[in-house]
């Protein structure tokens, strides 16, 4: 059993990133990205989807956090260049069950996605595909698109120039479901993975009454969830 924290536990983890290894082998590649496994003598095999995990942390989701994750893939994996696309997310849950049932079993997920190509952004759609083949879309808040600045050249020489930085509403039964989080970009990619869920309660959420949301999340609550938790996005949802 987890205490409870007057701050939500906030998962942070994946950086999924598509590798593409047009002259080496496909575990080759994953062995040169993660270490550990044995190169295979076949080659050619295209693209390699790489999933690291960062954990759980307190803090609230920033643009400056979600920056220097990317500046440090980036720095890890730029003797890889050209990569065509790389996301970083971040779950929000809410603090207490109180304030799950406040928020109608709603959290929120920013999710942030460099590519080299304009044109497969913003996503077409964040989707939850359970064990059992059922689909679940998440609506879309806010999102704002752009190209990067110029202080991360490192980030745009490595997984393009473009990024964009979509925040959506996240129903909390999700995380308490097995399934993958998938992501189908605007173009060329579609059901690249963001997250597996395994069907256990991710230990935030120990002792939540987990529930299928009624209606979408609304009012004070929501928004201060939102201000709390994601900042970025506060000048943005004061427009909405």
């Amino acid at each position: 059993m987890m205490c409870r924290l007057a701050r939500p536990m906030r998962r942070n983890p994946s950086s999924p990133l598509d590798y593409g290894m047009a002259t080496r082998s496909r575990i080759a590649a994953v062995w040169l990205l993660t270490a550990g496994l044995v190169p295979a003598i076949l080659s050619g095999q295209g693209v390699t989807h790489l999933e690291v995990s960062q954990g759980w942390s307190r803090n609230p989701a920033t643009d400056a956090e979600m920056t220097g994750r990317l500046r440090a893939a980036a720095s890890q994996y730029r003797q890889y260049t050209p990569i065509p696309r790389i996301a970083v997310y971040n779950i929000g849950y809410p603090s207490s069950a109180a304030e799950y049932e406040a928020l109608n079993g709603y959290g929120a997920i920013v999710v942030t996605v460099v590519a080299q190509d304009s044109a497969e952004l913003p996503l077409a759609r964040l989707y939850f595909r359970s064990a059992s083949g059922a689909e679940t879309e998440l609506p879309v808040v806010v999102y704002s698109c752009g190209r990067l600045a110029p202080a991360d050249s490192t980030v745009a020489a490595t997984f393009g120039g473009h990024r964009c930085d979509a925040l959506y509403f996240f129903p909390v039964q999700i995380a308490t479901t097995q399934g993958d989080l998938l992501a189908d970009f605007a173009v060329r990619r579609r059901g690249f993975r963001i997250e597996q869920f395994s069907g256990e309660p991710p230990r935030g959420l120990v002792g939540f009454p987990i529930r299928q949301p009624s209606g979408p999340p609304a009012g004070a609550a929501w928004l201060r969830f939102l201000t709390r938790e994601f900042p970025a996005f506060s000048p943005l949802l004061q427009v909405k």
